[in-house]
């Protein structure tokens, strides 16, 4: 069951040296792994989503739980629409689809694609990517602050928009500035990452770097490229401040911690989304709440609980939630 776009499965059939491993039983694949669906059809909704299970917990657990999440989050936003609707819906149904590859599967690494399609109405389903990877052999998930020095950013945002531009060839549904937006240096641009023997794929959704029409978009950064660049240690904690600038009691909290130290990453990410989809005039009062909110987080000293509490409360915050 291979649902990456033809791009994309195209680079990862090349840089794997096989097509992809989407049933149990692969040739020298150490994890089992089967399809688990969620499938539910009413008058007003349809349901279908797919995700992977191989039988250890550290691997299975974030995506069942993201992936059940995503359905119970639509089903509840689908039956308080359609109630809303009362007897005159403005439209047909809506619809949830969620389906998975499997993209590498090794002794050293096991890493998985989502595509991600909900349709609430509109002139088009609005698409999505989400992506897993993880460490062998006890399922350690990995992010790519943590696998590159702060440095690779520029680099990877280099590579991967003359790849986008080499391949259009001149002739796309997109410009300079938003592929500045999109595939600039920001680790949060390149999120949707899916990491191979011998290079590194970017995916991004409709929108990021092009116009709707012309699809998800996919590159592949071969690592020799990217050479020098990588962290000797990708299970230490990486805020998004450099920890041997760590100058509070707070932040040597920050640093000691791998949970507390991603929450830090995803509130800096929140934070510059916040900003950068304010009106001119509310950016001054998304600053202050994060100045404000700097002082509350400061008082947590050490605590890792408070910590944890205080980075959950602003991350809801800055999401609208």
């Amino acid at each position: 069951m291979s649902v990456f776009p033809k791009r994309t499965g195209a680079i990862i059939a090349a840089s794997a040296g096989a097509a992809l491993m989407m049933t149990s039983g692969a040739a020298g694949a150490p994890l089992h792994v089967e399809t688990v669906s969620i499938e539910r059809s009413t008058k007003n909704y349809d349901v279908n989503v797919h995700y992977p299970r191989t039988g250890l917990a550290t691997v299975d657990r974030p995506m069942q739980e993201w992936a059940t999440g995503l359905a119970d989050e639509f089903v509840k936003q689908a039956e308080e629409d359609f109630a809303s609707f009362g007897d005159d819906p403005p439209f047909g149904s809506y619809s949830l689809d969620l389906s998975f590859g499997v993209a590498r599967n090794d002794e050293t690494a096991f890493v998985v694609g989502f595509d991600e399609g909900i349709y609430t109405g509109g002139a088009h389903p609005n698409q999505d990517i989400e992506t897993f990877n993880y460490l062998m052999p006890d399922g350690w998930r990995v992010f790519l602050p943590e696998i590159f020095d702060p440095l690779a950013v520029e680099r990877i945002s280099e590579l991967a928009i003359a790849d986008l531009k080499r391949q259009w060839g001149g002739d796309s549904l997109s410009d300079d500035d938003w592929l500045k937006s999109g595939a600039g240096p920001d680790w949060d641009n390149f999120r949707d990452f899916m990491l191979l023997p011998n290079s590194l794929v970017i995916r991004f959704p409709p929108y990021q770097v092009a116009a709707y029409a012309a699809g998800p978009q996919a590159v592949e950064l071969p690592l020799a490229e990217l050479k020098g660049l990588m962290r000797r240690d990708w299970r230490t904690p990486v805020p998004s401040f450099d920890c041997a600038r760590a100058g509070t009691a707070t932040e040597t909290a920050i640093c000691s911690d791998v949970v507390v130290a991603r929450l830090d990453r995803d509130m800096s990410d929140a934070y510059r989304r916040a900003l950068r989809y304010a009106d001119d005039g509310k950016q001054t009062a998304v600053r202050d709440a994060q100045r404000a909110w700097i002082n509350v987080r400061n008082a947590c000293g050490s605590s890792l609980l408070c910590l944890t509490s205080a980075y959950d409360e602003r991350l809801k915050a800055l999401s609208g939630g």
